[in-house]
Parts: C-alpha cells; structure tokens; sequence
C-alpha cells in the first residue's frame, strides 16, 4: 500500500456525538432545496420547521442496486425526491449510491443516469483487469478477503470498478443538489445488539457513531494511537468499499445458516472449499494455467522442498484430521511458505497464498483502528485492538436504521424501501428489538400488522408519540405482483423472489426492466400517503413550534 506523507493539517480523532462540520454544511444547504419542493408540493413549511426526510435502501445485492435506482427514478419524477435530506444504504443499495456521488449532480438527471447503469451491466467482464486489482490488492499487509471480493465478485457483478475516492464525493454532497449519503457497516466482534457495532461512512467522515468517536474519511485506514495520527496511508477507492460494504459473506456463523446449513459437520472446511469453488470459477480464463504453471515451478524449485515434502504429509493425514486441525495446519503452510520462498512467489501466486491464509481465519475487512489505545474511548473491546474488521452491516439488519435513529439528525419520516430475501418485514423487526435493547425511541409494531410475510401489501406505516414516522415498503407484494385468479398471487410474488436471488451477479435486460417497475410502482402508488405523512409532520410540528 503507498504511503503518503503527513499533512500539516491533520488532526486527532473527533470524539462528539454531534455532526460533522461538512454535514452540518450540506443539510443546510439542502435545507432550502427541501422547502422549495414541499412549496411545490403545497405544503406549507416555515424555514425552523423543515422536516428532516430519509430515505433507506436496504441490502439484497445487484437486486437491492436496480431498485433502489428505480425508487429514486419515480421519487423524481412524482416530486418527491427534493423532499429527501438523507440517502442511507446498505450492502446492495450502497453500490447505487457510490455510482450516483460520482456525478455532482445526480438527482437531476437520475433518469439518465439509470440507463446508463442498465447500458453498463451489459459490458463484458475483463479478467485481466480483476486479476490485476487483486494482485495490486495482495501486496498491502491489511489485504483480506474483503479484496478478493470486490475483486471477483463485486467487479463483476457490477461490470466496473471505481477508482474515486469517498471524501472526493464531498460536492456533491455539500451543494444542497442532493440528499446528505450516509453508507452502513458493522465491525465484525461486536455483538449486533450493541450501538458500538454500527459503524457510518460519509465523504467527511466515518467511524461508530454509538461511541462518538469519528475520523476524517480520507484518514480511515491510517494508523492512530490514543487519538493522534502516527502514520498516514492511502484511502480506500469506492471499489474496494463497494466490496466492503457489500461483504455478506463477512461473518462465519450467518455462512453457516444461510449458505452451508445447519446440518454442516464441518462447516469450517466446507466454508472454505466454498470460498475457493468460487474463487475458481471467478479466475477461470486463458491466463489461470499461466498462474498455476508459476506456482508449480516455485513448488519443484530447489527452495521448496521443505514445503512440498511438508504438503505431502499434510494431504496423506487431511482425511484423518479435524476440521480445528486443517485450518491450523493450512495456515502453518502459507506461513512457511512465505518465510521460505520469499522474493520467489510471483504477484499471483501471493495472492492464491494471502487469499488461503485468509480463508484459514476467515479474514474479512481488515482496517487500521483509529480508536487503539485511545483513552477518552469506553470501550475496552475496540481500544485495545489495532484492527478492527468492517463487514456489510446487513448481516446484523439488512437497512440501516441505527445511522438514521442518531438524534443529532433530527429526522422526523423514515422512507424504508426493503429490498431484502426472505421475510419482508425482517428489518422493521429487528429494528424495533434493537430499538427496545438501546432505548432508541421508535414506532410500536403490532405483530398482528405484520405476520403475513408471504403475502404483504405495498406500505405499512408505523406511527407513535415522540418517536420518527415509519413508512415501509417491502419490495414484491401483493399491490406490484397481481396474479389471476387472485389466489394465486402468492406464487407470483415467489416466482419473483426465486427470480430476483441475492447472490445472482446478471440479470437479462427484461428482468431488470420488470424489477425497476415493481420498485417504482411502489412510489407511484403510495405517493398520497407520502404526501400525507409529510403533511401531518410539518402539522404537527408547527404546533410544537
């Protein structure tokens, strides 16, 4: 990783729950942009009462990305969007986003640029290009699986890779154009009940928003200790943070339930052999015997013979071993290996060996901790560590409620549109337990309201004295996925989500036509009830006032 020199501006870590300088800056900017569109909305707002509007998109991969884009699209064009003074993401929803922020003003061609994201994913992919991202990745001693991922999986996914940085997006977010972006992850060892586990990134800062405790964006990843800066690095480009916010395969436990089965006897192993299946598959081209005819030649060289000799005892033993045993036994290989053979492994076959040695302690998200050894910090448990690990936050709640709750933010109607699998309302749940937990204030839900999960309406909204407005749309529902007869919309809206999976890297141009209209539906037809809460917000309000 190049290493820059110190600036003289550099300062320590911010520890305050209050926002940032650069956002408190961009709402108040955006404030005026808001009261000009409720003013076009007939709605009649004083400039001390503008309400503060979010919207959140949640996870679900390259499906959560094309509707969140179609959801934006139509709050566009039915005058809402301008309303909006937060954009929150996670996982799939954040790879909207970090592609809209690359255009200084995004929301007024938001409808171009939608085509030009429906042109994109028909670009073939280029495995020279992913291979060199990762072999470049691979020479940083912070390098993790999370490089891998946005290498193999996201590039592809996505068909590009961005080279930006997040603090070069600071215009477009400051400009009052376009709502404030706030993107989500969560630090891995931090149980997802805690506030200390949510951790927030914006173009002017990022850092865990639970513990007050924040640093400059262009500065995550450098080195800090008891709050100064000892040692500057590069900051990460949207690609790589695309990857680490998309990283849903970053915590062992939900591999093992989602993807693996509890039925596992060795979930360890199967994990791995998992990882590397696709890793294969991902690297498959002219240039795979290139890399493995390297790694061969290293492997008879005369420097190597410990090894192989040490590999051979390893394969003749493999079957009898545990599974604790092959992955201490790997990562002892990849550590002789290294010591071994040094300035003799080729780029790509230190990348094979960095890959294995992660996937042997299932390495994900690798970041400097800013907050080591920081005395003004309660919290023992991220203080003492030098690394912290920063995965995609939908695998503690798939929609980043916790970021949006901050009472500094002051926001008064939550516009969550659930892109995820599975249960539709798994969020709103999950979120109210958490709440509850934290003593957060938030909505009351019924159970009664939402125990329908396979056959839910468009929009339920979640009202409550003190507390912000909840209004949440699940993706498919019985509204977007009419069936005939009737009774048999329950199978259309699973053909749908059979359809529409989270880990799918490529749709055909028809599904991503269908699914962009199912999102925007959704907006369309529940435009009145927007309008309607907004109202009974600023009423309210106004009262107060």
């Amino acid at each position: 990783m190049e290493r820059t020199q110190l600036r003289k501006d550099d300062g320590r870590v911010r520890l305050s729950h209050e926002l940032s300088e650069g956002e408190k800056e961009a709402t108040g900017n955006r404030k005026a942009k808001v009261l000009e569109c409720l003013k076009s909305l007939n709605i009649a707002c004083a400039e001390d009462n503008t309400p503060n509007i979010a919207v959140l998109g949640s996870g679900g991969g390259l499906r959560a990305m094309i509707a969140l884009q179609g959801t934006l699209v139509e709050l566009k064009n039915q005058g809402l969007l301008d309303a909006v003074m937060y954009l929150c993401g996670v996982s799939g929803s954040t790879w909207c986003m970090s592609t809209l922020y690359q255009e200084k003003y995004w929301t007024e061609k938001v409808q171009v640029l939608e085509e030009s994201m429906c042109a994109t994913f028909s670009n073939p992919c280029n495995f020279q290009k992913e291979l060199t991202i990762a072999t470049q990745a691979a020479e940083d001693e912070l390098f993790s699986l999370t490089d891998d991922w946005a290498s193999f999986f996201v590039y592809t996914t996505l068909k590009q890779y961005a080279e930006t940085k997040l603090s070069e997006h600071k215009d477009a977010s400051t400009n009052g154009t376009n709502p404030y972006p706030i993107y989500a992850a969560i630090e891995a060892n931090q149980n997802n009940d805690s506030p200390e586990t949510w951790f927030e990134f914006t173009p002017h800062e990022s850092g865990f928003s639970g513990l007050g405790a924040f640093v400059c964006t262009e500065d995550l990843g450098s080195k800090f200790k008891d709050g100064d800066l000892k040692e500057k690095r590069e900051e990460k480009n949207i690609g790589y943070l695309q990857g680490l916010w998309g990283s849903a395969l970053g915590r062992m436990k939900e591999i093992i339930k989602f993807i693996i089965g509890t039925d596992c006897t060795c979930a360890h192993c199967r994990t791995a052999l998992l990882f590397l299946e696709l890793y294969g598959h991902a690297t498959a081209g002219e240039d795979c015997e290139g890399v493995f005819g390297q790694l061969k030649e290293v492997l008879e060289g005369e420097k190597s013979k410990n090894y192989y000799k040490k590999h051979f005892e390893v394969h003749k033993n493999w079957d009898s071993m545990t599974c604790e045993k092959r992955m201490a036994v790997c990562a002892e290989l990849v550590r002789s290996f290294e010591k071994e053979l040094g300035g003799f492994v080729s780029s790509a076959c230190k990348l094979v060996w960095k890959t294995m040695s992660c996937i042997c302690h299932w390495t994900w998200g690798s970041t400097n901790n800013f907050v080591y050894k920081c005395r003004d910090v309660q919290s023992t448990s991220l203080t003492n560590k030098e690394l912290i690990y920063l995965i995609d936050a939908g695998i503690a709640i798939n929609s980043a409620y916790p970021l949006v709750l901050r009472p500094e933010r002051k926001v008064k109607l939550i516009l969550s549109f659930d892109f995820s699998a599975k249960d539709p309302f798994e969020t709103i749940k999950k979120t109210a337990k958490y709440c509850e937990t934290n003593h957060i204030p938030f909505p009351k839900i019924d159970p009664e309201e939402i125990k329908d999960i396979d056959n839910p309406s468009d929009c339920y909204i979640f009202r409550g004295k003190d507390v912000p407005t909840v209004m949440h749309f699940p993706l498919f529902n019985t509204i977007n996925c009419p069936a005939y007869p009737p009774l048999l919309v329950l199978g259309e809206i699973k053909k749908f989500s059979q359809t529409f999976t989270t880990f799918t890297t490529h749709y055909k141009e028809e599904d991503v036509k269908q699914l962009l209209q199912k999102a925007k539906m959704n907006v369309s037809n529940n435009k009145m009830k927007i309008l309607k809460e907004i109202q009974q917000i600023v009423s309210c309000s106004t009262k107060e006032f």
